[in-house]
């Protein structure tokens, strides 16, 4: 972004007449080279002088406000056409004046998640993993794709600003738009998933891309809800009275004279350990304030979400829940629909168009039924997006990895994008997200399942075993055998069950996918019946 001083001998007679805390400026979100929605008025918004005039011009457009008392401002650009001609946009107010260069118009996307959204091109290359110490090149320019990383930080409280880092080792450098060129690390860096979508979304407008990455490895569902929101779950209240707690107990001063006294004795320890020829146990750190851990509850929400809440979007891909996987507080049936109204609330729109990933598993091998929490976060997910209009559904899971970051993203980006054609950009004839399980009845020693789904387009059984499992009253579930009755009805059974009560699919920490659309979606894990699962039964 460049600055221009207008009038500086105003400054240069009387250096108190703006200060640096009136200097003028935009949101850092605005840069040169960004990308602004088209076809809705954007938000435009910064600092100036307290109570001064500012204008802003665009594209032949100029509109202006008054900073408030405390130098806040905020204006609306009326909706435009998308344009990748870059122009400026310019800022003026009390003698000053902003201007960020080189600005396009098209779709804004914004990303979030943990380290599947976060994953960047240079660690895997859609199913090939880069050679240790290097990193992927990109061969091709895409001067229409921008992209920006957003610092990743917690906060107790609601911010303002963001920081500036680099991100986790990515030299990625953060608040900065960046233009998607070859052999660019910063582009390398940024989310391949973001850039597989940016490349289909470009595919289907052929108008600018921007992509806004604010996703953070490690995150829980809580972490990117508002507080109000983890407040109205009487389920989060554990998670927010451990989390607060520790917080409140925490002071610097103390952890410095925690600190302290833990080297006296670490010290001790490593002298007698070299005198032995032995290595030294690890050296203690000081304790970070707990409310800056990336898991404090509604913590990433407040530094990295409402920062950006005036921005102008076209909507949001969400992809996280793993880490829910292993915790147990965070509510995540709650939680996780939390995000949703959370950040639909923040960025004043109850009806933002939001995609959901469903999570993928992962293990050595797949296994046609192992209770584990894996379709417990799965059928989680599902419900959300079930309840939660202006929601499209990926499912990822027919592409898992032995860990938990399935390699392939390309073709879940397809998925994703195949939603964004049908529910965002007016092509309901294409076909998104999974068959729902609609209706079930028992007849003889069959149970028989209808399926919703988009498009009326028929199933597919593809293989055996065809990844159900049935059990009767006693709840021990055997495999099943499947067969296709109708375009969207299978019926399932098995010798072993004279009285089947229930049916499971894919119910597994990494199941067997068998059922497909006739256009390749597949059919997601779900179960029929509602019996408790004891935590004694569930496999780690």
């Amino acid at each position: 972004m460049s600055r221009t001083v207008v009038l500086a001998w105003i400054l240069c007679l009387f250096p108190a007449a703006v200060s640096l805390g009136a200097e003028l400026r935009l949101a850092a979100v605005f840069g040169d080279h960004m990308v602004l929605q088209r076809d809705k008025p954007v938000c435009v918004w910064g600092q100036a002088v307290a109570d001064t005039h500012v204008s802003v011009r665009f594209a032949g457009q100029e509109q202006t406000t008054r900073a408030d008392g405390g130098g806040h401002w905020k204006i609306h650009l009326a909706a435009q056409p998308a344009s990748a001609r870059g122009q400026d946009l310019v800022v003026t107010s009390d003698g000053q004046s902003v201007t960020v260069s080189d600005v396009l118009v098209g779709e804004v996307w914004l990303l979030g998640g943990q380290s599947n959204m976060e994953m960047p091109l240079w660690w895997r290359a859609d199913g090939k993993q880069s050679a240790e110490g290097t990193r992927l090149v990109l061969e091709t320019d895409h001067p229409w794709l921008r992209v920006m990383t957003v610092t990743q930080a917690a906060a107790r409280h609601p911010q303002e600003t963001f920081g500036e880092s680099v991100r986790d080792g990515d030299d990625v450098q953060t608040l900065q738009w960046r233009v998607s060129k070859s052999r660019d690390h910063a582009i390398s860096g940024f989310s391949a998933l973001g850039y597989y979508i940016a490349l289909q979304l470009y595919e289907q407008t052929g108008v600018p891309i921007g992509l806004i990455d604010t996703s953070w490895g490690g995150t829980i569902a809580a972490a990117w809800n508002s507080r109000d929101s983890l407040e109205s779950i009487p389920e989060a209240r554990k998670l927010l009275d451990l989390r607060d707690a520790a917080a409140d107990a925490w002071s610097e001063a103390g952890a410095r004279e925690k600190l302290r006294v833990e080297l006296e004795a670490w010290e001790k320890l490593a002298a007698a350990a070299k005198a032995e020829n032995k290595s030294a146990p690890p050296r203690p750190n000081l304790q970070p304030d707990p409310a800056l851990d990336r898991n404090f509850p509604a913590g990433p929400f407040h530094a990295m979400i409402w920062p950006l809440r005036h921005m102008t979007l076209r909507g949001v891909f969400f992809y996280q829940g793993e880490n829910n996987f292993f915790d147990r507080v965070d509510p995540f049936a709650k939680t996780y629909p939390g995000v949703v109204r959370s950040w639909r609330h923040a960025f004043g729109d109850e009806n933002l168009p939001f995609c959901l990933f469903q999570i993928s598993g992962w293990d050595q091998m797949d296994r046609l039924y192992w209770q584990t929490r894996m379709p417990l976060i799965q059928v989680d997910q599902l419900a959300a997006h079930a309840s939660l209009p202006n929601t499209g559904f990926v499912v990822t899971s027919d592409y898992p990895h032995v860990d938990i970051h399935p390699m392939r993203k390309r073709p879940i980006a397809e998925r994703a994008v195949r939603w964004a054609r049908s529910a965002v950009y007016g092509q309901p004839e294409v076909t998104w997200g999974t068959p729902v399980l609609e209706s079930t009845r028992i007849e003889g020693q069959r149970m028989r399942l209808t399926f919703r789904v988009r498009g009326d387009e028929p199933l597919k059984i593809t293989g055996t075993p065809a990844g159900f499992v049935i059990a009767g009253a006693d709840r021990k579930f055997v495999e099943a055998k499947a067969e296709q009755v109708a375009p969207a009805t299978i019926e399932v059974w098995s010798d072993q069950v004279t009285e089947p009560a229930a049916v499971r699919y894919v119910w597994s920490q990494r199941g067997i996918y068998r059922v497909y659309t006739e256009s390749g979606l597949p059919l997601g894990p779900f179960r029929t019946d509602d019996w408790v699962i004891p935590e004694s039964e569930i496999h780690d």
